[in-house]
């Protein structure tokens, strides 16, 4: 009896250090499944997005003509939509510097996206802008530089509601519906964003005001999706919406779609206003676009200067 159990306390001693092997070896795998072990991803970076002209889209002048696309420089894109493999990865405000889970290579898609209606909490990709897609080849750990390019689609449609480029009285585009400060064209090279001219409301006084509306109405297809953009700089909030002509003789009140705070100190911004919800509503003939600069609590001067607003649609 005595000699058995010496025999399997032997055999327990031997084998005591296997189990515990066999033991750490399971408390390791049930870590790992756990904690399963993590891809080290790729990392992008993005400084700024690149623009070019389309060739296949044409510009609609205020005197009916057309003409190329006119270039511009103020596509001013400050966040993206990020896709690998048509997976999202996030949304980023350039300059970024954003992780990929990529293994081998794959397709990265980036958007330019914009607020709509000035609104941060509405970011969207711009839906007249190409994505870029690019090849991203895994760096694991490392940083890939990467500059993306886009452009309006081909069959978008732009419209000129004013450039202030074409001289002479009219130059504006605008009339002073109401109030006392009516626009008018700014040269100063000092002011101009681009080009030879802008457009400029300039309050001097406590009490000046004024709301412009084009001279000239425009149509507006309906059943596509359609937006208004211009550049501004502006030291005064303001206010941008249309007016719905539904007949020769008949106009609905201008309705206010948006207001936008001062720029003062940031310089020139871009803007995109969608429109589609009023003229869904406010079916329309024809448009006019509405302009109304005010002075805030406490100025006693101020000024909006405006540039390139275009009607941009499919």
């Amino acid at each position: 009896m005595r000699e058995g159990a010496a025999i399997m306390l032997n055999v327990f001693t031997r084998f005591t250090p296997l189990l515990f092997l066999f033991y750490c070896a399971l408390f390791w795998q049930g870590c790992n499944i756990i904690n399963p072990h993590e891809q080290t991803p790729t990392y992008v970076h993005i400084d700024s997005f690149s623009f070019r002209t389309n060739p296949s889209v044409t510009l609609l002048k205020i005197d009916g003509s057309t003409s190329p696309e006119l270039a511009t420089v103020s596509h001013k894109v400050n966040t993206v939509l990020v896709y690998y493999n048509n997976n999202p990865i996030g949304i980023f405000d350039l300059p970024a510097t954003f992780p990929v889970p990529a293994s081998g290579s794959g397709s990265l898609k980036i958007a330019p996206a914009i607020a709509v209606n000035g609104q941060n909490n509405m970011i969207a990709a711009y839906p007249f802008y190409t994505f870029d897609t690019s090849t991203l080849i895994a760096n694991a750990g490392n940083v890939i530089n990467h500059t993306p390019v886009s452009q309006f689609y081909s069959d978008v449609k732009v419209k000129c509601i004013s450039n202030f480029e074409g001289g002479g009285s009219n130059a504006t585009n605008f009339v002073l519906t109401e109030g006392n400060r009516v626009m008018q064209l700014d040269i100063d090279p000092a002011d101009v964003l681009e080009g030879n001219a802008c457009g400029e409301i300039r309050l001097n006084a406590v009490g000046d005001s004024s709301i412009d509306s084009t001279a000239k109405s425009f149509t507006i297809p309906l059943g596509g999706t359609t937006f208004i953009e211009f550049d501004y700089k502006s030291t005064v909030p303001f206010y941008v919406g249309l007016q719905a002509n539904l007949s020769a003789t008949v106009s609905s009140a201008p309705y206010f779609l948006s207001g936008i705070n001062p720029s003062s100190g940031s310089g020139w911004q871009k803007f995109y206003l969608e429109i589609d919800g009023f003229i869904g509503k406010a079916q329309g003939s024809t448009y006019n676009f509405y302009i109304k600069a005010v002075l805030a609590d406490g100025q006693t001067s101020g000024k909006l200067l405006i540039d390139n607003i275009q009607l941009v649609t499919f």
